[in-house]
């Protein structure tokens, strides 16, 4: 977690076996093993209704972040696949992360096999875009909107125009101007950052 300062919610989490914290909506397989890279749904049903951070766990404020690709944040129809998250849980992701900071992204860290996911859990893998995008948006918002998916965990995204962006990179927050190049790659030469509320 090099020279990252954990935030005391994260802090507070259950330790893996390795010491890395062990988010809260991680689901749990057998032996109560945390699967890194499964949320687990009711969880994040739990979430939405009671305004809780999926990593940490504890209640959200007015302000309320999300992180994904530049689609999630800005396409018209752009929906983020996480739940919103606490400012200082979301950077925290975000620097520390393999998926969201690596620059070369190898594959999961937690080693688990499907035979230790809970009987009647699906995956809905077939979702996940494998192509990671060049940065990573994070948008505020302090109103959540939601698409819900049967019992999977829904897609949720701020009410628009967002309160804020962020972009990262590599596990770095960058600026709108070192991050343009790349949105505009993927949404269109002419694109230009929406407004945010004011």
């Amino acid at each position: 977690m090099n020279n990252v300062i954990m935030p005391p919610r994260i802090a507070r989490l259950e330790r893996d076996e390795r010491g890395y914290p062990i988010p809260w909506n991680v689901l749990r397989g057998e032996g109560n093993a945390p699967i890194f890279t499964v949320n687990d749904d009711q969880k994040a049903w739990e979430a939405l209704r009671r305004s809780l951070c999926p990593i940490c766990g504890e209640r959200l404020g007015k302000w309320k972040w999300w992180v994904g690709g530049p689609r999630s944040a800005f396409h018209e129809h752009g929906w983020y696949i996480d739940l919103a998250m606490h400012h200082e849980c979301m950077q925290f992701a975000l620097a520390v992360c393999p998926y969201l900071a690596a620059p070369k992204y190898l594959g999961r860290i937690d080693v688990a096999k499907p035979e230790l996911v809970p009987a009647g859990t699906l995956l809905m893998l077939e979702e996940l875009n494998t192509d990671r995008p060049q940065v990573f948006v994070a948008a505020a918002g302090d109103r959540i909107e939601y698409q819900e998916r049967g019992l999977l965990q829904p897609f949720t995204r701020p009410w628009r125009p967002a309160l804020a962006y962020e972009y990262w990179r590599h596990g770095h927050q960058i600026s709108e101007e070192a991050a343009l190049p790349h949105l505009r790659a993927m949404l269109g030469e002419e694109w230009t950052v929406p407004a945010v509320q004011v």
